[in-house]
């Protein structure tokens, strides 16, 4: 395994480039892509930002890595999702944009005085908190021996995952990808993140309700599943969406570039979905040279490694 400290800087950094490269394009059907493959950074398409600009999906992964370096505190997880709507903090500009209607909705109850756990969404067609597992993950990597995905592993993750996100869908969905971050930080390959999916569907069919959102990502452990045409997968803001499109494409990939380029150019929630299958492949092809023109482009870069630096000198990580 390589070392955590170096593997939490390059994920994040991972997390910034996939968001950033599909930033321009969400929305964007397969067919446009069909014309317009993307390969590099661009600006000023679906949004008004500067190429290598990234969205809420690392502005909220930086925060939550950021309260995490302090340990578990909800509050105060939320009350930095709340600086980041409000006030652009953990943005490369001092402007938030692309914020989920979920998220939204959540830092609004949040600040009107609901607990953190009661804030998240409970609707099953969210595209739940996937953009922002990496910082749970190695948290619990840092904190946790012997580690088993068992009912405390789940129920960190679950309350992770609540405050923005809390339909047992989502919750199921944050639990498979937490466990597959991190048993290939711990040996990255792919069978061991196949075996991952398992893993955690096996813990979740024994528990209700989780059990009667199982059959949702069965498909995830057949192999055969890989080997369907991506154009017959829809690449949605839908958890279960997202998820296959996110596997399909590390399954389907030998080296880190190829499988962040096929993630973005699927379209649609092309910067949450490219962003995950960054973060992923940074692990499961570690250590990886990033392409020089993504990094120079790359905005924000500074904060990115204020927030990783922050996190490395605290005891948590």
């Amino acid at each position: 395994m390589y070392s955590t400290r170096y593997l939490l800087f390059q994920s994040i950094t991972a997390v910034a480039i996939g968001d950033a490269l599909g930033v321009p394009f969400q929305f964007k059907t397969r067919s446009f892509f069909k014309k317009n493959p993307v390969t590099k950074m661009l600006g000023h398409q679906s949004f008004n930002v500067p190429a290598g600009t990234w969205s809420d999906d690392t502005s909220l992964t930086i925060a939550a890595l950021t309260s995490l370096s302090a340990g578990i505190n909800f509050s105060d997880m939320l009350r930095r999702f709340s600086q980041w709507y409000l006030y652009g903090d953990y943005t490369p500009f001092g402007r938030s944009f692309d914020i989920g209607r979920t998220t939204q909705e959540a830092i609004s109850r949040f600040q009107k005085g609901v607990s953190p756990l009661e804030c998240g969404g409970a609707e099953e067609s969210d595209n739940g908190a996937l953009m922002r597992m990496a910082p749970i993950a190695f948290y619990i990597i840092g904190n946790y021996d012997n580690y088993r995905f068992n009912d405390e592993i789940a129920e960190l993750v679950h309350n992770y995952s609540a405050i923005t996100h809390r339909h047992p869908r989502s919750l199921v969905a944050a639990g498979i990808l937490t466990n597959a971050i991190v048993r290939v930080i711990q040996n990255p390959n792919k069978y061991t993140m196949h075996i991952s999916i398992s893993e955690a569907l096996n813990y979740y069919k024994q528990k209700k309700p989780f059990s009667d959102e199982v059959k949702y990502f069965q498909q995830l452990t057949d192999l055969n599943f890989y080997k369907e045409d991506i154009n017959q997968i829809p690449s949605s803001g839908y958890v279960v969406d997202t998820l296959n499109c996110v596997f399909w494409c590390l399954m389907n990939s030998e080296q880190y570039y190829q499988a962040v380029k096929r993630a973005v150019n699927l379209g649609n929630d092309a910067d949450t979905i490219g962003s995950i299958t960054s973060m992923m492949a940074s692990l499961l092809y570690a250590p990886v040279s990033f392409p020089t023109d993504w990094l120079n482009d790359l905005k924000g870069r500074n904060q990115i490694k204020s927030a990783v630096s922050y996190a490395l000198l605290s005891k948590y990580f």
